[in-house]
């Protein structure tokens, strides 16, 4: 597969039917950067520099209909774990990979599929088989968001979304505490996350894939947690590791599901340490 370089750190990654584009960032093994639902490589923030400061080659791009990588919204995440299996094999597969929210349940999609792409494996909060897990306030939270889509009020509808995914335990949320040009990012790309949430039979919470399988994954899986996040994403982690044990936790002291913004710090070392762990 071939990379046409636009400037320093900027690469694009033909796929089928679209072209990815990303920033690669220091030197060293690969580390590939999956975010999740609403946001884009930029949102990754000074998270990217601090990784590649571990001794990695960091790579982020922006997934199909995200940021640079322009394409319709995409509904089956079939697409994306294809996707990832490119960009994986663009950086130099094995590669370390990072997933967090929908994007570390795409990697672990493509971890079942495709094992000899990986070294390790980090996810954050993947909300994995998440419908099965749905609690009265998500439903509440969904139903809104499309209440406000189907009156046009896109913006507004994304926003309820993410409000509801970045509840912090003390009653608030991560979303609300963003600095206004991340909040603008993740509203930019609300056509893409309204997509996303309407049900498809291969949709971001990964239904369609048996928890039991992630056991026979031949690689370290790390599962981070923020300790202030709402135990939803507790709860669908605790299913996964009685299915795959072998699948180690960690949790990030004070933060929520947005580690990355509310501390990049502590964010970047609970991953370092994630992918430098031995096996």
């Amino acid at each position: 597969m071939t990379m046409s370089h636009e400037e320093v750190g900027m690469v694009r990654i033909p796929v089928r039917g679209a072209e990815l584009v990303a920033d690669e960032h220091g030197t060293g093994a690969p580390l590939v950067l999956v975010h999740g639902t609403g946001a884009q490589a930029s949102s990754w923030g000074r998270s990217v520099a601090d990784l590649a400061e571990g001794g990695y080659r960091v790579l982020a791009y922006d997934r199909r209909g995200y940021g640079r990588s322009r394409h319709r919204a995409v509904r089956d995440y079939r697409v994306h774990v294809a996707d990832l299996a490119a960009v994986l094999e663009h950086a130099g597969a094995p590669a370390h990979v990072f997933g967090w929210s929908s994007g570390g349940n795409t990697a672990l999609a493509l971890a079942l599929a495709r094992p000899e792409l990986f070294r390790s494996l980090v996810v954050l909060e993947a909300p994995w088989h998440g419908l099965r897990g749905a609690t009265p306030d998500m439903l509440v939270a969904l139903g809104r968001a499309k209440v406000a889509q189907l009156r046009g009020r896109r913006r507004d509808a994304a926003a309820a979304f993410f409000r509801w995914a970045s509840a912090l335990r003390d009653g608030t949320n991560g979303y609300d505490r963003l600095p206004v040009a991340a909040r603008e990012e993740l509203a930019g790309n609300a056509a893409v996350v309204l997509a996303e949430l309407d049900p498809h039979p291969f949709g971001l919470m990964m239904e369609h894939l048996p928890s039991s399988r992630i056991a026979d994954v031949p690689f370290p899986v790390t599962w981070l947690l923020g300790a202030e996040s709402r135990e939803w994403y507790t709860t669908l982690h605790d299913r996964v590791v009685r299915a795959a044990p072998q699948v180690r936790t960690r949790r990030i002291p004070g933060v929520g599901h947005l580690a990355h913004a509310e501390d990049p710090a502590a964010f970047a070392e609970a991953v370092l340490g994630a992918v430098a762990a031995p096996g």
